[in-house]
């Protein structure tokens, strides 16, 4: 329907222009050659045209291209991810696991209570309005205040989906989990809301981070995501009989990779409960400077990548601004950004492809001046 749209509106701004060309010019027909007036006439029409370009950002709005292209970005993350990549997924995830697991286990065990989900507090406010379980009804009330706030705050220093590695303050949110969760230990363990608000924060960052595919401090999903991936998989067997074609094929390796991810993450969660129990029956309150601990190092490690990596996070900064330029319909508005254009990495090259753009000797892109500011 929107490419049907687009084509109808094209040809009446087509016919509008050819009619009014020809009304102003109905005395040069019995002066001028026809051919000279048919010539001009295209030449108009065709410049209409390309005033109705469409950009990718306007083509983005059908859903067929949408739904094409999201499929092929899931598909080239599983396939292709970098090095990088593959062990930050990994290994923050099943440590942000394990330490949500014991920071979940260690409060309950204190207040009985789970603090790093909502879905029990939840369930709790309407059991104790009715006294089908003992205690106030304002302490779940506040538990998912709380972790509402956590996400909050991360909202406001997290502020885009998908991992940026040395872009987005991961250390920030990364150093304020552990931080609260000193707070609830210096406090005797006094204070289950700020585990509810530390949950909140971890769980907001590492679903922008991952786009929801990650989740560390609930395995609801991940769970979920374990017997989908699965079951696709074993349906695709069972269809195909073992012949994968090639579009097949990549399914079938995002799905087990996937699988993977949420087996090490299910598994990581449940180790994280075990060490946080054990760690609660010997240290009892200082058994969550094991969370905690292990929440701060994740910090330092990110510290450490953004100081030793800050020409790389540089340029891939450049290249996101960048296209997202582009998609937009816009050029590079500065030289630094100029310059990737002119590079001859993959991602300037396909942005040059998808502008229609070529590389002129003087190191300018044609027909895109270099805006200094």
């Amino acid at each position: 329907a929107f490419w049907l749209t687009k084509i109808k509106l094209l040809l009446r701004k087509r016919q509008d222009t050819v009619a009014r060309a020809t009304c102003s010019r109905l005395p040069l027909l019995f002066t001028l050659p026809h051919a000279m007036v048919q010539q001009q006439l295209i030449e108009e029409s065709e410049e209409s045209s390309e005033e109705e370009s469409v950009t990718f950002a306007e083509a983005l709005q059908n859903s067929a291209i949408r739904h094409v292209l999201l499929d092929q970005l899931q598909i080239s993350d599983a396939l292709n991810p970098s090095v990088r990549e593959q062990i930050g997924i990994h290994f923050v995830g099943i440590v942000l696991s394990i330490a949500a697991g014991a920071c979940n286990a260690i409060a309950f065990a204190k207040f009985k209570y789970y603090v790093s989900h909502v879905s029990g507090s939840a369930t709790g406010i309407g059991l104790r309005a009715e006294d089908l379980q003992t205690g106030p009804v304002m302490m779940p009330v506040w538990l998912v205040v709380y972790f509402i706030v956590g996400s909050f705050i991360c909202g406001l220093i997290v502020h885009s989906n998908g991992m940026r590695l040395g872009q987005a303050r991961y250390e920030v949110v990364l150093f304020l989990v552990s931080a609260m969760e000193l707070v609830c230990w210096y406090h005797d363990l006094a204070h289950p809301e700020w585990l509810a608000a530390a949950m909140g924060v971890q769980n907001a960052m590492i679903t922008s981070w991952s786009t929801a595919v990650v989740r560390t401090t609930h395995m609801t999903g991940t769970a979920t995501d374990l017997g989908s991936s699965l079951g696709r998989t074993t349906m695709r067997f069972i269809r195909l009989g073992g012949n994968l074609e090639d579009e097949d094929w990549n399914h079938h390796v995002a799905d087990r990779k996937k699988l993977v991810l949420m087996i090490c993450l299910l598994l990581s969660f449940i180790a994280g409960g075990y060490i946080g129990a054990v760690g609660y029956n010997a240290y009892k309150i200082h058994s969550l400077l094991i969370p905690a601990g292990l929440t701060f190092m994740l910090g330092v490690m990110h510290l450490v990548y953004c100081l030793l990596n800050r020409k790389e996070v540089k340029e891939e900064e450049v290249a996101e601004t960048v296209f997202r330029r582009q998609i937009s319909g816009k050029g590079p508005d500065d030289v630094e950004q100029q310059k990737f254009v002119q590079s001859n990495s993959p991602a300037a090259q396909f942005i040059r492809q998808i502008s229609g753009q070529k590389p002129e000797s003087s190191g300018k892109v044609a027909g895109k001046p270099v805006v200094h500011g």
